[in-house]
């Protein structure tokens, strides 16, 4: 899906459009004649015309009471012209602005919050659902400012004292407010209007879209149920408050790209996205191209020609990493030692002698990829000679082959010889390199595994690849150590590339890039392309066979894909990688919440039931046995109809969501095979 930016301005427009319903003031006297109320703080404020109040999102029910001045304020984008004395309210959750400001600007704050006293009728309910007067939003020049004013004026004195009398004296001239309050209202017939809570809830993902916000977590905020809040925004947006946070990250996260210098881990986390693996799939499903590939193709005129319907704010990112500004980093023009700090000067000393003694042996060989001004996609592998491997071939030059181009995140690579000391810096790739027979000699190690390398490979590997480091920090000493002819990189690297360019030539692909693809790009590299394309057929031949066993078998029950994580569940929708085996790739059908989900979306354990699948294939790993244990314990977890059923199937998380290479799905496809065998 890739975001429409110019139906962002008929959103908002909708939303000012929104029709309000007048209330009537006799159900806000009944409800207020019977609720407890309680005061939590009262403040006083002054501020000078250059001054202003921008975003302030009321934790409570509030009155504004203003004694003086000339401004403007908001109330969730609805503006009250302020001269003099003036009464504002608005319930929990609401954004107030003040601006404008034209003469000094006093005034005072009263949080409170009420609830309808035991015992109640239903009358008081359905009354309070149709039009809640702690709620509400409203303001007014009273005609009798006086008494309010000094009544207001005698609380904050009070309040002040700390004392229990004193506060118990507060709030008995809060009564004598209200009621004053309500009185000039009746006499002066003003219209008070419902709040429209998805005006609120809106300014509240804009304003608050890094927060770590869920669905539930959203509505306990506004009062309301997860449902209901969905709806609404379905009727107002034709999506969900989700689906509409999404687009607000992946809007600033555009801005970012395209204005700071900011790796894609900082981005992730200044947006709201602690996995930058999963950020950069939601980005590319959003705009059609990866984080990098935005970045690089220079979208950004793209961006001011079609500008976003949000308001941006500055965010903070500590520890700032630059992209890369050189557009022709990948001439390879080999000059000099790593422009890297390194915490030991010996070190560096010690790398910058190794890569220059290289450059110095690859010349004195005669090797032909040194690259060409004439013709910068040209590059070939052979260009570094390096220390050496066990792994692989012993030849420090690659075999004869057809040229092939592959096609990269940097643009084009020409290759004429295989390459034969290859270093991946994604675990996935050990997979692609052993399915079409062959072995790398180093790579970064699989953070997420206590074994530095997937136990399913292990057998296949030989003891002497050389560990790498790790994919969010490689170790380029030892990658130059390694002394490789090619090294395959994806987008998380991308603050190091021109570094890794300057120890032999570098692909950069796609992590999230779908297999089939990534296969294929590696039967080029390796001059293996009809293995490739067996691999694919092979793994096609077998999905389809259970395809067609799974159709008979389930005849229509639902299959859902969860991973408890940070006492929430993480429910993957259709579009997510691994999900899609389940749901494309074997044609399993989705709940209707798996089907409105986003890629990957959070849900608490109470909305469960909802979910309501069939068949749940359940992700551990040793970040949540713990969790997952905790909520096998609850009712609402053996109530499940998977679980009841005993459908429910524990696969590892590694294997099914890290390991993305074509020998690690075909296990998938197994375990999947076999879960439903006793079926």
């Amino acid at each position: 899906m890739v975001i429409n930016y110019n139906e962002g301005r008929s959103y908002i427009e909708q939303l000012k459009k929104a029709g309000v319903r007048n209330l009537d003031i006799q159900d806000h006297i009944l409800l207020w004649n019977n609720a407890a109320l309680k005061v939590l703080d009262i403040r006083h404020h002054k501020l000078e015309p250059e001054q202003s109040l921008p975003a302030y999102q009321l934790p409570a029910s509030t009155f504004l009471y203003v004694v003086g001045g000339k401004a403007q304020i908001f109330l969730d984008n609805r503006m009250y012209n302020i001269d003099r004395t003036y009464v504002c309210h608005a319930g929990k959750g609401a954004f107030l602005d003040i601006l404008e400001i034209v003469e000094e600007l006093e005034y005072y704050l009263v949080f409170y919050k009420a609830t309808l006293s035991l015992p109640y009728r239903k009358q008081l309910i359905r009354i309070q659902k149709a039009s809640n007067p702690f709620q509400i939003q409203y303001g007014f020049a009273p005609n009798h400012p006086i008494s309010l004013f000094l009544t207001i004026e005698q609380m904050d004195k009070y309040w002040q004292q700390y004392g229990m009398l004193e506060k118990f004296r507060t709030k008995g001239l809060f009564h004598q407010f209200v009621y004053e309050l309500l009185k000039q209202l009746e006499e002066q017939g003003e219209r008070i209007q419902s709040p429209n809570l998805v005006t609120q809830a809106v300014r509240y993902l804009e304003e608050r879209y890094a927060d770590p916000i869920t669905l539930p977590l959203l509505a306990e905020d506004f009062g309301c149920t997860p449902r209901q809040i969905q709806r609404l925004f379905k009727a107002a947006f034709k999506m969900g408050p989700m689906k509409y946070l999404t687009i607000v990250r992946i809007n600033q996260a555009k801005v970012l790209l395209d204005k700071g210098d900011f790796s894609l881990k900082q981005i992730a986390e200044a947006v709201g996205y602690t996995d930058s693996y999963y950020f950069s799939r939601l980005f590319k499903k959003y705009t059609g191209l990866s984080p990098v590939h935005f970045k690089e193709q220079s979208l950004r005129d793209l961006g001011r020609q079609n500008p976003s319907f949000l308001s941006f704010l500055p965010i903070a990112v500590d520890k700032r990493q630059r992209y890369s500004d050189d557009d022709n980093h990948y001439h390879y023009k080999n000059k000099g030692a790593l422009p890297i700090m390194y915490k030991s000067s010996k070190s560096a000393m010690a790398i910058s002698m190794m890569l220059t003694l290289t450059l110095l042996l690859s010349a004195c060989s005669g090797a032909t990829g040194t690259g060409s001004t004439s013709s910068p996609a040209t590059n070939s592998p052979s260009q570094s000679t390096g220390q050496g491997s066990e792994a692989g071939s012993s030849s420090a030059t690659g075999t004869e082959g057809a040229a092939r181009i592959i096609q990269h995140l940097k643009g084009e690579m020409t290759l004429e010889e295989v390459p034969q000391k290859i270093v991946v810096l994604d675990v996935q790739y050990i997979d692609h390199m052993l399915a079409l027979g062959e072995q790398p000699i180093g790579s970064v190690i699989a953070t997420s595994d206590k074994a530095d390398f997937p136990e399913y490979l292990m057998d296949k590997l030989p003891d002497n690849v050389k560990i790498l480091g790790t994919y969010q920090e490689p170790n380029l000493e030892a990658i130059l150590e390694s002394g490789p002819d090619l090294i395959i990189s994806t987008e998380f690297q991308e603050n190091v590339y021109d570094d890794l360019t300057k120890i032999a030539p570098t692909l950069m692909f796609e992590r999230n890039e779908d297999w089939r693809t990534v296969i294929e790009s590696f039967g080029k590299i390796l001059d293996k392309e009809q293995e490739a394309k067996d691999v694919v057929e092979q793994y096609q031949q077998k999905v389809s066979e259970l395809k067609v066993k799974l159709e008979e078998k389930l005849e229509g029950e639902t299959v859902a894909l969860i991973r408890p994580r940070e006492e929430m569940i993480r429910l993957h929708g259709t579009d997510h990688r691994t999900a899609a085996i389940l749901y494309t790739d074997l044609g399993l059908n989705p709940p209707d919440m798996v089907q409105e989900a986003e890629s990957s979306e959070s849900i608490a354990l109470e909305v469960m039931p909802d979910l309501n699948a069939d068949h749940l294939f359940l992700l551990m790993d040793d970040s949540n046995t713990e969790l997952i244990g905790e909520f096998q314990n609850t009712n609402v977890w053996q109530g499940l109809t998977a679980v009841q059923d005993e459908q429910l199937y524990v696969v590892n998380t590694t294997m099914w969501i890290g390991y993305y290479g074509p020998l690690a799905i075909n296990l998938v496809i197994d375990e999947i095979a076999e879960a439903f065998e006793d079926q």
